[in-house]
């Protein structure tokens, strides 16, 4: 049993604070210390295991209210908000390990069918609407990022997705006549494609790029800002400068108005 954030975490902090400024934090490094003893960490991962166990009741009204007001705490430079909500999570999270941060806004349609590995990041209102979906070791999912519904979702190990990119796990496919202005159609009148978008290792994801079902990138891509991807990508390949082009033209729809 370990606690939500153990000794490795504050010394990934105390680092990085080190690096920027030249001066580590004698605060942080007695934290590191002290959990770094099993009569330390045990004993606090017991009491965060009571804690998550309180704050995840399933008692109607309470419930609610707890969600809003753990999905609420201000997080970073706040410490507090992104504790609580890896003490909420772990309670509601498929798997979450240690060491996981999640900031404000954050929403995830289906939390048992989700992965969380250490040191992830998802970060301000990121939403997962994906049928399952796991996210790797050192992955980072930027503010405002969108992952929809339907299908599957991975980020493998030290993957990023930077602020605003959207990853099409499910989509209307406009083969057969279909129609494709979504859920609310009849469901004989609609072609629906669920699949799953996967980013393998150590890929990135620049600023408001769209990933779309099916599609694979493979090791060490980057995607540029703004950038479509419809295909697999090849390992440690660029994309960049994506422009829209006529490629065709669809079936005209077959069904009539209901």
């Amino acid at each position: 049993m370990k606690p939500a954030f153990d000794e490795a975490f504050f010394k990934h902090i105390n680092d990085a604070r080190n690096a920027e400024t030249g001066h580590a934090s004698t605060l942080l490094t007695v934290i590191e210390k002290w959990l770094s003893k099993p009569f330390i960490k045990i004993p606090l991962a017991v009491f965060e295991r009571i804690l998550t166990i309180i704050l995840t009741l399933p008692i109607p009204v309470y419930s609610t209210l707890v969600y809003m007001f753990v999905n609420n705490i201000p997080g970073l430079p706040s410490f507090s908000g992104v504790y609580l909500r890896a003490l909420y999570y772990r309670g509601r999270i498929g798997t979450m390990e240690s060491n996981v941060m999640i900031e404000q806004g954050v929403f995830i349609a289906f939390p048992k069918n989700v992965v969380l590995k250490e040191f992830c990041f998802l970060d301000k209102n990121v939403i997962i609407m994906a049928k399952s979906a796991q996210v790797g070791r050192r992955v980072h999912i930027a503010p405002n990022v969108f992952v929809s519904g339907g299908g599957d979702f991975i980020a493998r190990d030290y993957s990023c997705i930077a602020t605003g990119s959207q990853l099409i796990t499910s989509t209307e496919v406009l083969k057969g006549g279909a129609r494709c202005s979504g859920p609310m159609v009849s469901a004989d009148q609609r072609n629906v494609l669920r699949g799953k978008v996967e980013l393998m290792e150590d890929v990135f994801v620049g600023a408001n790029a769209t990933i779309l079902t099916n599609v694979t990138l493979a090791q060490g891509s980057v995607v540029g800002a703004g950038v479509t991807i419809a295909k697999d990508t090849e390992a440690w390949g660029i994309y960049v400068n994506d422009k829209p082009r006529l490629v065709g033209h669809r079936e005209a729809v077959r069904h009539e108005n209901n």
